[in-house]
């Protein structure tokens, strides 16, 4: 998650899933108080589906689940990792240092399939689904998976509001990595707007754009 911003803008919005449905659901709804830099620290389990791609036990890249077997994540990430045999997920955890809690769930994975047609130079269809053995215990109540756009329907509608989570840089042009998950929330940009045409992200077909117009981007 690389999100920056030079301006606090105190925010009270509470995310809630629909219970009838068997997506999208962790075990308590998240408030996300404010856009600041690098965002805050989500609250534990909040975001059940979230889980950290590792390589050689390092975080790599976030990824979220679909199915106990299957998790969704960006191809870039994996497109230079040659042996697929250092690669593994860590789910069940807000916290990668902690490795003492319960509900961490650690898989290898066993297969990647890279959209076939990504390209690494634009990043457009900069999506993977990675396979994991054995499966998650979805039974465990701090596990969720995440819901998916039906094929015909747009997701991000124009300034609607998105939460982006993840381990990412916490200061612009600073190495410096969360290793406890945060949040922030992000306003959907038209691809039409400055914001998009500055950053190149004005394919509407292949891109949404999203980010935070009071001093900071996306």
């Amino acid at each position: 998650m690389n999100t920056y911003c030079t301006q606090i803008i105190n925010i009270n919005a509470t995310y809630k899933c629909d219970l009838s449905i068997s997506c999208g659901c962790s075990s308590l709804s998240t408030i996300v108080t404010s856009r600041i830099v690098g965002g805050e620290v989500a609250p534990n389990y909040a975001w059940g589906w979230m889980v950290s791609l590792q390589k050689s036990g390092k975080h790599l890249c976030g990824a979220s689940l679909l199915t106990s077997e299957y998790a969704v994540t960006a191809a870039h990430c994996l497109d230079e990792v040659m042996d697929i045999s250092v690669l593994s997920i860590l789910a069940g955890t807000n916290d990668l240092n902690d490795t003492s809690i319960t509900t961490i769930q650690q898989r290898s994975i066993i297969n990647v399939t890279m959209h076939p047609d990504y390209d690494k130079l634009s990043i457009v269809n900069d999506i993977a689904i990675i396979k994991f053995s054995p499966l998650i215990t979805s039974s465990n109540s701090k596990l969720a998976f995440i819901c998916l756009p039906k094929q015909d329907e747009d997701p991000f509608e124009t300034n609607s509001s998105l939460v982006a989570i993840g381990w990412g840089d916490l200061l612009q042009g600073m190495n410096n990595v969360s290793n406890t998950l945060q949040q922030v929330t992000v306003q959907v940009f038209s691809s039409t707007s400055f914001e998009c045409q500055q950053s190149g992200m004005n394919n509407s077909l292949v891109h949404f754009c999203a980010g935070i117009r009071a001093g900071g981007k996306g």
